[in-house]
């Protein structure tokens, strides 16, 4: 089936495919980036408006979510891998001039079987895992049944995940955010009827009900992401489905791997501090579960720029163009900081009104108040980070982005976390995050910048069989 002509959003065209590796380096990145953002913002924006409704269920609903949290982003961690390796391949591939078909239907059906596998096991030992991160009472019992129901939509997640990073090897970001904002929007449309009800109608689930609207978001992401990969002709085989799925399994694999590890770093580090915080009581785990949220609505360019990077790196990688690869990643490495001290300003000047938007509990509020006051000032390093992260993973140098997360949360993070909360209690724990971010955004920005400088591109893996 032939690829559709019309030319994605930050891309130029070349032959029947769209690419990265040509045209003015920072707009393109910039063109590239903006509808993802965009789409980001909505997304986010829908989970500040969730976290809204939860709040309606009540303070042990928040706190719930709060615990969930670290066991749902564990999960999706492998999604982000497995898309960041199938990103890496695939746009690498179409860089070199490959045909990608083959390789991209069983990216897809690597990260179903993936999902599946940890959902399972996930789900039996849902209740051992919460209590594990000191969820105690009704808060556990809220908690394990969100969860429960979450885990029912991890393959379409995590296939859906992978299928948009595989659209954004190919070049086009536009649809990837028009996919994302859709599925946000279509989950938030069904969160009041499925979790407070409908009268005669739908009874309320309560809680779970959100997890079930997100489920049914994200099986919709999955559909029509896979209609617009045959329409870029990215689901041909060429024969037998499952023929050369073990070389394409090891391609994504090589990249994939680490990618989920480094991903999956972060929120086995978020569990920890969620640890360290219900020491301090419901309340500071359901303020950092706020101020996490709110802090992913404010980094939108940030980690919209990082989704970009990981395939303009591979791309221009593929095609020898090492001298765009070292343009874009000084510009983006200069935008981090732009954008993270942009930010951080309004935000933290108006720390209390956003919390009290969110929560009308003043212990809830007080944490979620301290959290945006302290941790804004580290966004455009962790923005540096997820960029050279992405870089190093397009650049199917996967190894790179796991030392820079390793460092990041177990050498930095989670001791200086431990030793702030010692010393300072719950506003020593966030000052301790704080200067893990610092330190490692400086070491990952020097770190890419001097590797793009200095080492050539990788020539393209051999195609798969």
């Amino acid at each position: 089936m032939p690829r559709q002509q019309t030319t994605p959003a930050g891309a130029t065209r070349q032959g029947n495919r769209a690419t990265l590796s040509e045209g003015p380096v920072a707009r393109g990145l910039a063109v590239a980036t903006a509808p993802l953002a965009m789409a980001l913002v909505v997304m986010f924006g829908i989970q500040l408006a969730e976290a809204w409704l939860t709040g309606l269920l009540g303070p042990h609903a928040l706190a719930a979510l709060g615990f969930v949290l670290p066991v749902a982003m564990t999960v999706m961690s492998f999604g982000i891998g497995l898309g960041a390796g199938a990103t890496a391949v695939v746009a690498r591939a179409l860089g070199a001039g490959e045909e990608a078909g083959r390789l991209s239907l069983h990216a897809l059906l690597l990260a179903a079987a993936v999902a599946f596998g940890l959902a399972l096991p996930c789900w039996f030992g849902a209740e051992a895992l919460l209590r594990w991160l000191g969820a105690e009472g009704e808060t556990r019992l809220l908690a394990l049944a969100y969860l429960r129901s979450w885990l029912l939509g991890a393959v379409p997640l995590l296939t859906g995940m992978v299928a948009l990073g595989i659209v954004r090897a190919a070049g086009d970001m536009r649809f990837g955010g028009s996919a994302l904002a859709g599925a946000g929007i279509l989950g938030f449309l069904l969160d009041w009827p499925l979790a407070f009800g409908l009268p005669g109608v739908v009874p309320g689930l309560g809680l779970p009900g959100l997890a079930v609207a997100a489920d049914l978001s994200w099986l919709a992401m999955l559909l029509v992401s896979l209609q617009r990969l045959r329409r870029f002709g990215l689901l041909g085989t060429g024969g037998a489905v499952m023929d050369g799925f073990l070389a394409s399994t090891r391609r994504v694999l090589r990249v994939g791997l680490p990618a989920a590890g480094t991903n999956a770093i972060i929120p086995v580090a978020n569990g920890l501090f969620t640890a360290m915080l219900a020491v301090q009581g419901s309340a500071a785990v359901a303020g950092f579960g706020l101020g996490s949220r709110v802090e992913s609505m404010a980094m939108t360019a940030l980690f919209a720029l990082s989704a970009v990077v990981n395939p303009f790196a591979a791309q221009n990688a593929g095609a020898g163009r090492l001298d765009r690869l070292q343009t874009g990643m000084r510009a983006s490495m200069s935008f981090c900081l732009a954008y993270g001290l942009a930010v951080a300003l309004p935000l933290v000047v108006a720390a209390p009104w956003v919390a009290a938007a969110f929560t009308a509990d003043p212990a809830v509020a007080a944490s979620t108040t301290l959290y945006l006051r302290i941790l804004p000032w580290g966004y455009g390093a962790i923005g540096a980070i997820a960029v050279a992260c992405a870089a190093f993973n397009g650049l199917e140098r996967p190894m790179s982005a796991v030392a820079i997360s390793l460092v990041r949360t177990f050498v930095l993070g989670v001791p200086l976390a431990w030793i702030g909360g010692r010393l300072g209690g719950e506003a020593g724990t966030f000052a301790g995050l704080l200067i893990g971010n610092l330190g490692a955004g400086l070491l990952a920005a020097g770190w890419l910048l001097r590797k793009v400088a200095h080492e050539p591109a990788r020539q393209p893996l051999p195609a798969t069989p």
